[in-house]
């Protein structure tokens, strides 16, 4: 079949182009960002190939973009659908036993309008595979079509019939408001073109009573007795007849399709076509015009017959002339060989519980089913990042339930489902939603990508005089910040308060934060500081596609679309912007070791004032501080023996919480901060205060409580090319041990890593004792030491021996303010009570490598144990202060 030629500058006939894909892509390529709101209705819509091939594309032209589909036919690959709830709004529509069947696209905007109706699916098949017919409704310029008004109404009016999960009805109510703001201000046109719809009434009532000249049909479905295939030749009464069906393909009841041909002496026309033809057309011609119906119904009672309120299918048709015909080129068949073909396969009707959808509301989630429960079912949850198969019950629901809320925390594009249990304890699974942030996924991209820098991180590297530009940039995106009220500072309370609900709550607010963030420093920049793999093209903009530990790949699946349809085409071009840029393999960290001398201390005036304006700026531009810091350390702009740059990566981290973070950016920040105390870490002595060890202090202490929300995978991106400088400082392994023992704060751990420094055979006995062994002329220093590196635990006990039964010992236990010591040198142990006041504690009195200094407590007899001893000792769950029989080990 060819395309036709268009018939007017708004109206484009019924045509089998590619997919309504090529049409976003216009609209991406011509107008930029000029859409507001991008709407896909469909029967079967498959998020996974929606989010690979056409969500960037979408997305790019600056619309708020809503997926619907039937709820019954939802049958989605969690693996693949990552950006569900988050960057658009995946909806389900439950037309109240019946089908949901339109298929159609509004790409809409201020200015003008695209509107797709056909019958495509959201799907590879629809899209691209099969045989399908598309009608292109334009509204621009000075004109808008005369049918305009009535898509509008439907769709305002479509949520009186079909029940929909959150955010559809309402984005139905855009469009609608949209498409009909745009018509009020334009000239109708093609008034001959019409809309038709089930919603109020059955289709075939809308089409002309006969005589016409000439009927011809093409559907793959019929209905069993071809009941709307006779109700339409009743209708039209045509002089000629012709039907086109594929063999083998065609659903259709032979023998009662055979009999009407008969009785109208009609004509058969067999579609060989390897080609599964999925188009629906009703054409005639009368008085010397063709028309066509096309769209979404298929040849049956419940799609032409039926009103939506008689129990007919949710369908959606239009009207229009034909400059030719659109029956497929086949050959005569004589009407004896129509034979009932076997049903073909399809999509598995759920007659499960169907949940139509997740919001998250603050009091958790709000979930919808289809209809009533008709059985006791439980709700479970699968988090965003978990894998998709780790599931966690998290509520009852009762039967008779059909909307409920339910106090269970969840990020958007979690996955939820219902689960029955039947009589014999079989469970049966209803389908998965995705948790819908409306806020979220309502967030519209705005900057212009050509406006926005493309500079990536080793180009500031490359010329300094970029890295000062970048610098003064920096400082000019904190003139665009959030900033708290009057008299409130930057950290406090009151000001991080507002600056984070200004990011957490207000999605637009964090939406244009991003965005001017972008515009400054640009999308690679940005992209880096959150811990986002580096895209293959400098002008990705920032999306919130998260790393995830179960996702087999780091897929950009921002970029905007491609130039061919297919999902082979989707893979070849991925593959090769891979070879070409070489993201992850030709990107090399920076060396500054082959720099002049003036070159590095340029680079190293650089970090002191980035650290310096750290605390001024918001959270992606101090998390871009602090890696920027770890490149310029890693890419040798110090000596190797210089540690002038501890105290600055220390400052740096230090200002990375203000009480300002929004929460969804806690794991990557969480994750930056590991690395970089693992990093400091690596440089500190545990068992002596040096300023090294100052400075881990420091930052380990204004970013400990962050430290659960650690991510491995933003730990592998945040150590990406580091190990060349830190070495095995920065393996995730090391990474995460260090968040642990920051997290733990665990003041005998630390001890067990402090002595192991300094060259001690320790090991743990429980939570609050420790055994040093080794060859000692003084046990119960070596235990005051030991005690003294755990000083900050509130009960503490130290043995110290040589680990031979008959050798010297000793026992120091610390509870603040009482140091009590156990010392067996000779053959009966002598107990003696310190108490120490002021500055002096157990560790300093350990540097004094005496007791001298101590305050004494008598309790008599030194060979005899105390009451106070009896009671430490008790806490201690000891019976005998003797040292346990140990081998000597290491930690």
């Amino acid at each position: 079949m060819t395309e036709t030629a268009p018939a007017s500058g708004v109206v484009e006939p019924p045509t089998a182009f590619a997919s309504p894909l090529t049409l976003i892509l216009d609209e991406q390529r011509t107008d930029g960002q000029s859409l507001e709101e991008a709407l896909f209705l469909s029967f079967t819509a498959d998020l996974g190939f929606f989010e690979e091939v056409a969500l960037g594309a979408a997305q790019a032209t600056g619309a708020r973009v809503t997926v619907a589909g039937d709820v019954s036919m939802a049958r989605h690959d969690p693996r693949s659908v990552r950006r569900a709830g988050r960057s658009y709004v995946a909806g389900l529509a439950y037309a109240h036993g019946a089908a949901f069947h339109p298929k159609l696209m509004v790409l809409a905007g201020p200015e003008h309008a695209t509107i797709a109706l056909g019958s495509g699916n959201t799907t590879l098949a629809g899209w691209q595979a099969n045989a399908e017919l598309w009608t292109v409704l334009r509204v621009n310029g000075g004109q808008s079509p005369a049918a305009i008004p009535d898509l509008s109404a439907w769709l305002r009016d479509l949520p009186e019939e079909v029940r929909f999960s959150a955010g559809v009805p309402q984005a139905l109510g855009r469009v609608a408001a949209l498409l009909g703001r745009l018509h009020r201000d334009r000239t109708p046109t093609a008034p001959q073109v019409r809309v038709v719809s089930s919603l109020r009434s059955p289709i075939v009532d809308q089409l002309p009573h006969g005589p016409v000249d000439e009927l011809a049909v093409f559907a793959p479905f019929h209905d069993h007795r071809s009941r709307a295939l006779r109700q339409l030749l009743e209708r039209f009464r045509p002089s000629r007849f012709t039907l086109a069906y594929q063999p083998g393909l065609s659903d259709l009841d032979g023998p009662s399709v055979a009999a009407l041909v008969k009785e109208y002496d009609g004509r058969v026309i067999s579609d060989n076509d390897q080609r599964y033809r999925h188009g629906k057309l009703v054409e005639w011609v009368s008085e010397g015009q063709r028309w066509a119906l096309t769209g979404s119904p298929n040849l049956s009672a419940a799609a032409l017959l039926l009103s939506q309120g008689e129990g007919g299918n949710c369908e959606l048709g239009i009207v229009t002339p034909l400059p030719s015909t659109l029956l497929p080129d086949g050959n005569d068949e004589p009407t004896a060989r129509l034979r009932t073909a076997a049903p073909l396969p399809r999509p598995m009707v759920s007659h499960g519980p169907l949940l139509l959808g997740a919001l998250r509301v603050p009091d958790g989630l709000e979930i919808s089913a289809a209809r009533p429960l008709s059985d006791t079912a439980h709700l479970e949850l699968s988090q965003a990042a978990a894998p998709p198969e780790s599931w966690e019950r998290i509520a009852d629901i009762p039967s008779g339930q059909a909307t409920l809320t339910v106090t269970a925390p969840a990020d958007a594009g979690s996955r939820v489902r219902l689960v029955v249990v039947d009589s014999d304890g079989v469970p049966r699974f209803g389908n998965i939603v995705f948790v819908v942030d409306p806020d979220r996924a309502l967030s519209r991209m705005t900057p212009a990508q050509s406006q926005v820098p493309t500079t990536r991180p080793p180009d500031l590297f490359a010329d300094p005089r970029l890295a000062e530009r970048f610098l003064g940039d920096l400082e000019a995106l904190r003139t665009g910040l959030p900033s708290a009220p009057a008299g409130a500072s930057a950290s406090s309370k009151t000001g991080g308060t507002v600056a984070a609900a200004l990011m957490d709550g207000d999605e637009d607010g964090w939406q244009r934060y991003l965005d001017e963030c972008a515009r400054r420093v640009g999308h690679p920049l940005t992209r880096f500081a959150l811990g986002l793999p580096l895209p293959a093209g400098t002008s990705t903009p920032f999306q919130d596609l998260l790393p995830v530990s179960w996702d087999e790949r780091f897929t950009d699946d921002i970029e905007a679309a491609l130039d061919e349809d297919d999902a082979e085409a989707v893979a070849a071009e991925h593959a090769l912007d891979a070879a070409d840029d070489g993201v992850g393999s030709t990107v090399t960290l920076p060396d500054l070791r082959q720099a002049g001398q003036e070159v590095r201390r340029r680079y190293r005036r650089w970090v002191e004032r980035l650290v310096a304006l750290a605390p001024r700026l918001g959270p992606p531009e101090r998390m871009l501080v602090v890696r920027l810091t770890l490149w310029t350390v890693a890419a040798g702009a110090w000596p190797p023996a210089h540690t002038d740059w501890l105290p600055l990566l220390s400052r740096a981290v230090r200002a990375l919480d203000r009480k300002d973070l929004p929460e969804r950016i806690e794991p990557q920040l969480a994750s930056l901060a590991a690395v970089a105390l693992a990093v400091l870490r690596s440089h500190a002595p545990r068992y002596e205060i040096t300023p090294e060890t100052l400075a881990f202090n420091e930052a380990s202490e204004a970013v400990g409580h962050l430290l659960p929300a650690v991510d491995s995978a933003y730990v592998t991106e945040y150590t990406v090319l580091l190990d060349r400088a830190f070495g095995p400082a920065v393996d995730q392994a090391a990474v995460l041990d260090v968040a642990s023992d920051v997290v733990q704060d665990d003041p005998l751990a630390d001890a067990v890593w402090s002595l192991t420094e300094k060259g001690r055979d320790v090991h743990r006995h429980g939570p609050c004792l420790l055994h040093v062994t080794g060859r000692f002329s003084n046990p119960a220093l070596v235990a005051l030491e030991a005690v003294g590196a755990a000083e900050d635990a509130p009960l503490v006990g130290t043995w110290a021996d040589s680990g031979r039964s008959n050798g010297p010992w000793a026992l120091v236990i610390w509870r603040r303010p009482d140091l009590i010591v156990v010392d067996a040198q000779r053959p009966t142990p002598l107990w003696r009570h310190y108490r120490l006041t002021g500055l002096v504690g157990p560790r300093a009195l350990a540097a004094q490598r005496t007791f001298g200094s101590a305050a004494s407590v008598p309790h008599g007899p030194r060979n005899q144990p105390f009451e106070l001893a009896h009671q430490v000792m008790s806490d201690l769950h000891l019976a005998e202060p003797r040292p346990p029989q140990c081998e000597p080990q290491s930690s």
